[in-house]
């Protein structure tokens, strides 16, 4: 039977393998990066790339982050890639590049000498840290970010809302992007309560000047809902994967208006005689009318410049047509009638004056 005494040399040893390792990687630059797009669901382009490291070994990328992370060597693999990402910017496309920092590495005035070099980028880089991870101290994490916001650079917190984060980064440090986590993501086409937490993060964000980027986006009926509840930016497989340079544009293309705004349909509807079933499928459709209306509006409100009037006419048309929809379930939500009694919609107006 081990003991105590027998186990500390071999933890000791591994400690040693994992140093000399990652030693060996930043020294000798053995990964290589590969950069996932960031796309605007409204229009299909290209709102930045994320970088992402590949270690040559075949090391697990979050197992080496982690581990470099207990080992105190954060910082200068951190610097390594940062200095890799640099080197290609030329090569990447229109937009911003997003920079993954672990929370030691926020705090080190070697990142502020860094970004804030002659000739770097600074008003198209983004740098990410995880809402999971823990900043010993903000004091210090806050004086570094500020100095590089005040030269341009943005700040986005990563992972919002996963598992037990508390959103303490983005109260305390107050970012530019917020990023939803793939977990409220999965599954936000079918799920009410995903959708509502998705439009109150996307409100949020408004209340607070952040934009919000969905993460791990995998199917049509989850872009379709993330555009309903007010989110415009989202990260995924369905719109383009992790490529080597040169980055493909994405050859997703965006549903129209009417497309969108339109037939909104509810899978996995419950049987009509499960009460509770058809409370929920009932908010489930004011959220989605609801998100119509927000999404309508924030067309309206960021492309006011670039809109003409029959797009106008489009747009408020199709949100008063969601928003007389709302009160007629709303209204026989208060006369008691079952909540199936919510298909005749009045129909808005074919034309409205501007």
């Amino acid at each position: 039977m081990s003991n105590g005494w027998e186990r500390r040399p071999t933890m000791e040893a591994r400690h040693i393998r994992d140093r000399e390792a990652v030693e060996a990687v930043v020294e000798g630059g053995n990964f290589h990066l590969v950069y996932q797009p960031i796309v605007h669901l409204d229009t299909g382009e290209i709102a930045g790339v994320e970088a992402l490291t590949r270690f040559d070994d075949g090391a697990p990328t979050e197992h080496r982050f982690r581990t470099c992370e207990e080992l105190g060597l954060a910082a200068p693999l951190d610097m390594a890639i940062v200095e890799r990402a640099l080197a290609e910017f030329t090569r990447l496309p229109a937009g911003y590049l997003a920079l993954n920092l672990s929370a030691s590495t926020i705090s080190d005035r070697a990142l502020q000498t860094l970004l804030l070099a002659d000739g770097i980028p600074h008003r198209r880089l983004v740098i990410e840290i995880t809402e999971h991870a823990r900043i010993p101290d903000y004091e210090q994490a806050a004086s570094v970010i500020e100095s590089l916001r005040a030269r341009g650079v943005r700040l986005a917190v990563d992972d919002a809302g996963a598992g037990w984060a508390s959103f303490r980064h983005i109260l305390s440090l107050r970012p530019d992007i917020i990023k939803m986590d793939r977990s409220l993501t999965r599954g936000v086409d079918v799920d009410p309560a995903r959708r509502a937490l998705a439009m109150a993060l996307a409100i949020f964000a408004g209340e607070v000047g952040a934009t919000v980027v969905a993460e791990g986006v995998e199917t049509d009926g989850e872009l379709r809902a993330l555009r309903l509840a007010g989110i415009h930016r989202g990260q995924g497989f369905i719109l383009a994967p992790p490529q080597s340079l040169p980055v493909d544009e994405p050859a997703y293309e965006p549903l129209d208006l009417d497309a969108l705004l339109e037939g909104v349909t509810h899978r996995g509807a419950p049987a009509s005689d499960d009460p509770a079933g058809a409370i929920s499928v009932t908010a489930h459709g004011l959220l989605s009318a609801v998100g119509a209306i927000e999404s309508a509006l924030a067309l309206l409100r960021q492309r006011s410049d670039r809109i003409d009037l029959t797009d106008s006419s489009a747009l408020l048309v199709a949100a008063e047509r969601q928003a007389h929809h709302v009160g007629h379930v709303l209204s026989n939500l208060v006369r008691g009638l079952p909540g199936g009694a919510t298909d005749d919609r009045v129909e808005a107006p074919d034309t409205l004056q501007l």
